[in-house]
C-alpha cells in the first residue's frame, strides 16, 4: 500500500502542524508494510527544503509549477487535478492541514485539528478565516476519513461540521522523547546566553497572536510583579503572528519593557533547555485543538497553569493548575502558590512527567497505519 503525504506544513518554522505532520510522517516511513512518499510545492526550487524535512527518509515528489499560496487561491476558479500535480499513483492520499483541494480523486485522509475559524472567529486573521469557510465544505465532502487531535475537537465537529461519527477518529499528538532528558545545567545556560535571559523566569511558547491569550499572561504577570519582589522574568518565545503589535504595547503600557523577553521564533534545537529552565510555563489560549505545548513542558519536568477550556483539561489531566483563561488575577495568584506553597511544585511535576507519558507518537503512528489500511481495504 502507498501513501502520499501532503509534507507543506513541515516546511519554514514548523507550528503544532508542522510538528504533528512531521512526527507522524517521521514513523509511518518506518513501517515495512507501507509505502510513504511526500509532496511538496516548490516554485522553481526557490526553498531549500531539505533542512525542514530532515530525518524524513522518504521519496519526495515536488511541484515546481506554481507556490502552494497560489495553488489554493486559485483551485476554486481553474480545475487544475491535483492528480495531476503529482502523477505518481498512490493508494492513499493525507493531508494534514485541515484543507483536501477540490479537484482531486482517489482516497482521501484530512486532518481537522480545530473550528477556530467558527468558535472564535476573531481571534484569527480574516483572509485565513474566510478562506476555511470555504473550503472546508467540498474537504468534508472529499474526504473519506477525517482525523482530529483530540476528543473535544472531535465533537466540535460533529456538531458544526455535520460530520458522521464513524467517519472521524482521534489520533493525539505525541511528545518528543529530547523533552524527557534531563540535560545538564550548561546546556540550559547557552540557551538562556542565547536569548538575554538572567536569573529566573516564567516561560510562554507559542505564536503570538490573539487565540494564545498572551495579553492576559502580560497582565498576570505585571499584577504578580507588584506582590512578587524576588526578580523573575517573563519570557515570551514565538513568532510574531497576527495582531502581536498590541502585545508589545501592552509591555509597553505596563513599563515593563526591561522584565518581558521577547525571543522570537525558537528552533526545536533550543526548546527542551528553555522549557527546562524556566519555574512556571503559562498556557492560558482561548481554544486549542490539543496544545502541544503543555505536554511538551510537562515532559520537561516544568508545572503548568493552563486554561478550563477546550481540549487543554484532557490534555492536561490533573497535572496541571487550570483557570478561567481571562482570569489574570486567578492566573498570577496560582504562580504565587507554585512558588511558594511547600510541596506543590514537586507534586505538579511528578504528576506532570505521568501525564505526558500517555502521548505517544509511535503508538499514534500505528493507529494511523490501522485507519489506512481499513480505509484501502474498504475500498478493494
Amino acid at each position: 500500500m502507498k501513501v502520499s503525504i501532503e509534507l507543506q506544513p513541515c516546511l519554514k518554522n514548523k507550528s503544532g502542524i508542522g510538528i504533528y505532520t512531521y512526527e507522524l510522517t517521521k514513523r509511518l516511513q518506518n513501517f515495512r508494510d507501507i509505502e510513504i512518499e511526500g509532496n511538496i510545492f516548490n516554485f522553481f526550487n526557490r526553498n531549500h527544503i531539505e533542512k525542514d524535512i530532515e530525518g524524513l527518509n522518504i521519496k519526495k515528489n515536488v511541484c515546481t509549477l506554481f507556490p502552494y499560496g497560489i495553488y489554493r487561491r486559485i483551485w476554486r476558479h481553474i480545475p487544475i487535478k491535483y492528480n495531476f500535480l503529482f502523477r505518481k499513483k498512490t493508494d492513499i492520499y493525507q493531508f494534514f492541514n485541515f484543507i483536501v483541494p477540490p479537484n482531486i480523486s482517489g482516497n482521501v485522509i484530512t486532518t481537522i485539528h480545530d473550528l477556530t475559524y467558527i468558535l472564535y472567529p476573531d481571534t484569527m486573521d480574516e483572509k485565513n478565516r474566510r478562506s476555511l469557510e470555504q473550503d472546508m465544505h467540498h474537504t468534508v465532502i472529499n474526504a473519506d476519513y477525517i482525523i482530529t487531535i483530540s476528543e473535544s475537537s472531535r465533537r466540535d465537529i460533529i456538531k458544526h461540521l455535520g460530520v458522521n461519527e464513524n467517519k472521524i477518529q482521534v489520533i493525539y499528538p505525541g511528545v518528543d522523547e529530547v523533552y524527557k532528558k534531563e540535560l545538564r545545567s550548561e546546556e540550559i545556560s547557552a540557551v538562556k546566553k542565547k536569548y538575554n535571559i538572567p536569573g529566573k523566569y516564567l516561560l510562554y511558547l507559542g505564536t503570538l497572536e490573539p487565540r494564545k491569550n498572551i495579553e492576559t499572561i502580560i497582565k498576570a504577570y505585571n499584577c504578580f510583579k507588584k506582590s512578587h519582589k524576588e526578580e523573575i522574568k517573563l519570557v515570551l518565545a514565538g513568532k510574531k503572528g497576527w495582531l502581536y503589535e498590541s502585545i508589545f504595547k501592552l509591555v509597553k503600557d505596563f513599563g515593563i519593557e526591561n522584565e518581558v523577553i521577547f525571543t522570537d521564533y525558537i528552533d526545536d534545537d533550543y526548546k527542551a533547555p528553555l522549557y527546562q529552565g524556566a519555574e512556571i510555563f503559562l498556557f492560558p489560549s482561548l481554544y486549542e485543538g490539543f496544545g502541544i505545548p503543555v505536554i511538551e513542558a510537562m515532559a520537561s519536568g516544568i508545572p503548568v497553569i493552563t486554561s478550563n477550556s477546550s481540549s487543554l483539561p484532557e490534555v492536561a489531566g490533573n497535572a496541571a493548575i487550570m483557570t478561567d483563561p481571562l482570569d489574570y488575577e486567578k492566573i498570577s495568584d496560582s504562580i504565587e502558590r507554585i512558588l511558594n506553597e511547600e510541596g506543590l511544585r514537586e507534586k505538579m511535576i511528578n504528576e506532570g512527567i505521568k501525564q505526558a507519558d500517555k502521548f505517544n507518537w509511535d503508538s499514534s503512528a500505528e493507529k494511523l497505519k490501522n485507519i489506512y489500511y481499513d480505509l484501502y481495504r474498504s475500498k478493494i
